[in-house]
């Protein structure tokens, strides 16, 4: 074989050794076990909610605009403290308190306890958590960690049959550093549902990263999912009766 045709071998075949590494990572992205979007705007109405992270709470103002006066029973919070906030930021929590949504800036996800003591939720929401670090924590993804420690501070603050909900970009990166379902694993929720997600139905809803410098975790052409996550039940044993 010449040494033309022996190019054009190689070639083909890391064509097509490429072309299964691309397939394969495909088949690597969160296979969706719902076909419609999870319904924020009816967790709204049927109970107390909580939104975490909502940098300039935006998303919080789109679903406030869709349920009316039910937006009372919103309190969404930032990260960020008020003197960090960005102009929009401003005019948003300003809006959403005229509608009588709660706004308290502040807030980590990770100890919710700290500001809302013995307090339940039926929902609480996590829109698209994202740490702008890709170095190791305890040795894992700091998003893994993130939403792990998220998880556990949350399940102390759910009513009896309460959720979390976390959005996020489905893509096999994403799905690899967040490792959503050793995080429930971990902190005994059973392995979240995952329903698509998309901007378009929130209008005016723009993510920014936490540190709200206008730029986002995500882009244009990524598909998202909301991974939705339940308590596992605990089993009443005839001994722990006694």
């Amino acid at each position: 074989m010449g040494s033309y045709e022996s190019y054009e071998l190689e070639k083909s075949l890391a064509d097509i050794a490429w072309r299964n590494l691309w397939l394969s990572a495909l088949e690597l992205k969160r296979a969706l076990d719902e076909k419609a979007p999870y319904d924020f705007p009816a967790k709204v109405k049927s109970g107390r909610i909580l939104l975490v992270g909502e940098g300039n709470l935006s998303f919080s103002l789109a679903l406030a605009g869709l349920v009316g006066m039910a937006a009372q029973n919103m309190t969404s919070t930032t990260f960020q403290r008020v003197a960090e906030y960005s102009e929009t930021t401003i005019k948003n929590a300003s809006a959403l308190r005229r509608i009588g949504a709660a706004v308290i800036p502040g807030v980590d996800a990770r100890n919710l306890s700290n500001w809302f003591g013995q307090s339940k939720f039926d929902s609480i929401v996590f829109q698209f958590p994202n740490v702008g670090s890709r170095n190791p924590l305890y040795g894992r993804n700091p998003n893994h960690v993130l939403i792990r420690r998220f998880l556990k501070s949350a399940a102390e603050h759910l009513t009896g049959n309460g959720i979390v909900a976390i959005s996020a970009v489905n893509s096999p990166h994403y799905d690899g550093a967040f490792d959503v379902d050793g995080a429930a694993e971990r902190n005994e929720y059973e392995i979240p549902v995952a329903y698509p997600f998309y901007f378009s139905d929130y209008p005016g809803y723009s993510h920014v990263k936490t540190k709200d410098d206008g730029s986002s975790a995500v882009g244009e052409g990524d598909e998202f999912v909301t991974y939705v996550f339940h308590k596992k039940k605990q089993v009443v044993r005839k001994w722990d009766l006694r």
